[in-house]
């Protein structure tokens, strides 16, 4: 997919690749390219990019291997490379990151296409949302991409509050269903936990990605204007609310985890002390019983007075270590 941007009307035109190709370069004409890596590698040496850019845009970013892509910006003589990652929430409560590796100069922005991370229409939606703003191109057209990223992240972020505002919810809900799995709980706040980790990986550098575009190194020539720093400031004010949100949460879920654990020992300690209060009660009996059961004489020794006097001591003595545990609150 291709889109052919005149610099001097504004206008945004989609093309076919062929179109779009012969228009590369062309004075006061904007290409945003939209790639497939079949597409995009016949055509590397042509569009001129450094080969560690290349390298870095095709590298697969899955499994085990994702640790080695990370967000960032490299800028080379020709052009500045960004790899970014749009974030969701699949229908199973986990983290799902999709890279988007772009190629930036002053008249064109490739997209390597890897499993659709974003939906086509949005971001022409947004192209369009901002129309005043195309005339200036390359800066305009990267920050719909910029903007699609991080508003995802705003998006992930805000799925992940309300899941551990279940958590918070669930952890002094007194009334439990029968039968249900404490592990399961358990399971939720690492899974939540595990996925906050994952996407501060992504979204902290987007700090220093955004503030890299902005800067002037060339004062006469500017990447980013004056016109379109405030969008650009505001990206930024998002990714540090996302920021700032991931580590409240966890900081929250840590909280969390280990509420959770002192209610676990509470719950143990109350149990163990009503259950010595209550083998304390028995016991009276027991003793009792035991001690008028001897074969040798002692007072009311097989008589009436026997019998009640030993059941006066023991209901006596037990009621008295019911209320003192009661008033102890060990009952």
């Amino acid at each position: 997919m291709a889109w052919i941007l005149n610099q001097t009307s504004g206008e945004l035109a989609s093309a076919d690749l062929a179109q779009a190709l012969d228009t590369l370069g062309s004075e006061g004409t904007v290409v945003w390219l939209d790639l497939s890596p079949e597409e995009f590698r016949p055509l590397t040496k042509r569009l001129g990019f450094h080969p560690q850019a290349i390298e870095d845009a095709l590298k697969a970013a899955d499994g085990m291997s994702e640790a080695a892509q990370r967000t960032k910006l490299d800028r080379f003589p020709e052009h500045v490379f960004l790899y970014l990652f749009r974030s969701q929430i699949d229908d199973d409560g986990k983290l799902q990151l999709k890279e988007v590796p772009l190629f930036v100069n002053r008249h064109s922005v490739v997209v390597v296409d890897r499993g659709r991370p974003y939906d086509v229409s949005e971001l022409v939606d947004r192209w369009k949302a901002n129309a005043a703003l195309l005339h200036h191109g390359v800066p305009a057209l990267l920050y719909a991409a910029l903007d699609l990223v991080v508003d995802s992240h705003l998006e992930t972020v805000d799925q992940l509050a309300d899941v551990v505002d279940g958590l918070e919810d669930d952890l002094f809900d007194g009334v439990a269903e029968a039968g249900s799995d404490p592990r399961e709980v358990q399971l939720r706040s690492f899974t939540t936990r595990k996925a906050l980790v994952r996407l501060r990986r992504v979204t902290q550098p987007m700090r220093e990605l955004i503030t890299g575009i902005m800067r002037r190194d060339d004062t006469e020539h500017p990447f980013v204007t004056t016109d379109l720093l405030p969008y650009y400031q505001d990206l930024y004010d998002h990714t540090l609310r996302v920021n700032d949100t991931i580590e409240g949460l966890r900081e929250l879920i840590t909280t969390i985890y280990e509420t959770r654990l002192a209610l676990f020992d509470h719950t143990l300690n109350t149990v163990t002390r009503q259950l010595a209060a209550w083998a304390a009660i028995i016991a009276v009996p027991t003793a009792v019983t035991g001690f008028y059961g001897q074969n040798v004489p002692y007072p009311g020794y097989l008589r009436p007075l026997g019998f009640w006097s030993s059941t006066f001591i023991w209901v006596g003595v037990s009621v008295g270590l019911y209320f003192m545990f009661k008033k102890r609150r060990w009952l």
